[in-house]
């Protein structure tokens, strides 16, 4: 074989080789692409779902093909971070390469930190403590047995009629596959809610609720839930200040309020430390109640 025949087959190997390297590197970027807008896609179709929340809705998201929907929760800054990003299974039998975050700063979502399914689950509900604080979003895409639920969570359910959820009175019932959330001294379960102490145990991890915050402690991974609760805080503080200035505004026309210092001191405990958790959510919430029920006196309602 002459010198031009091995050069022709040398040139065209590293031709190939180019080629097929531009090929991968353009189909990693387009598909890198489409699951960043997947994920931006995802955020946005829940502002209509939040939009006017004044008591618990129930939607599903389909995908298109099975989908990891990863949730992500950063807590610096002033309201902290939400993020969302989607990884499709296109590959036979693998992932495509995840997109690229996606963040919010007003929504709250409480689920596992990756979801992974061709439907999402969620219910949504607005949270106050005192005033409106946010919507929380719990998402799911797995199926969960609630096994001897309160009178409360029981109705609840019911009218929203979500298609994850199930409810029984015994273990025994729960469908195959379902994630079982037991109320009371039940073993064996995967989830244990304790609503005499607001705390939910699942993994050998606890946290604290309170209302419907609930969900969040059910669904949620332990991380992501201390994540969200945190950035609800933060918002809720930066919402005493406000209030504390609308009270002050208030006097000046003459409609005294009384409540600028303790909204002020408020948003002081409103404040968490590195030490601190959902275990706070009790001394909050009771100062909330007392502020909620001296706002309702008032002749002129602050929030």
């Amino acid at each position: 074989m002459n010198f031009s025949w091995i050069f022709g087959i040398l040139a065209g190997v590293i031709i190939l080789g180019i080629a097929l390297y531009a090929t991968s590197s353009l189909v990693e970027t387009e598909g890198k692409i489409a699951e960043t807008e997947i994920a931006k896609q995802l955020g946005i179709l829940l502002n209509p779902l939040e939009t006017g929340l004044e008591e618990a809705s129930y939607a599903v998201i389909k995908m298109p093909i099975e989908t990891q929907i990863i949730n992500r929760c950063r807590t610096h800054g002033n309201f902290g971070k939400q993020i969302i990003v989607t990884n499709e299974k296109r590959k036979i039998g693998g992932l495509e390469e995840e997109g690229e975050e996606i963040s919010f700063f007003n929504k709250y979502i409480f689920s596992q930190e990756i979801e992974e399914g061709e439907n999402l689950y969620l219910i949504m509900k607005p949270f106050k403590m005192p005033y409106k604080i946010g919507d929380l979003v719990f998402a799911s895409a797995n199926d969960y047995c609630f096994v001897n639920s309160p009178n409360k969570i029981m109705e609840e359910i019911n009218d929203l009629n979500p298609k994850h959820i199930f409810q029984k009175e015994s273990l025994e019932d729960c469908p195959f596959g379902s994630k079982s959330v037991c109320f009371g001294n039940i073993e064996n379960c995967d989830i244990e809610v304790n609503t005499g102490g607001k705390y939910v145990t699942k993994n050998s991890e606890t946290v604290y609720y309170e209302d419907s915050l609930i969900y969040g402690a059910i669904f949620a991974d332990s991380n992501i839930y201390e994540c969200q609760v945190e950035r609800l805080m933060k918002r809720n503080a930066e919402l005493a200040y406000l209030y504390a200035a609308k009270s002050n505004f208030l006097e000046g026309k003459g409609c005294t309020s009384n409540l600028e210092v303790e909204l002020l001191n408020f948003a002081s405990t409103l404040q968490f430390e590195e030490e601190d958790n959902s275990l706070k959510l009790n001394e909050i919430s009771n100062i909330a109640e007392n502020l909620e029920n001296r706002n309702e006196k008032l002749e002129c309602e602050l929030f």
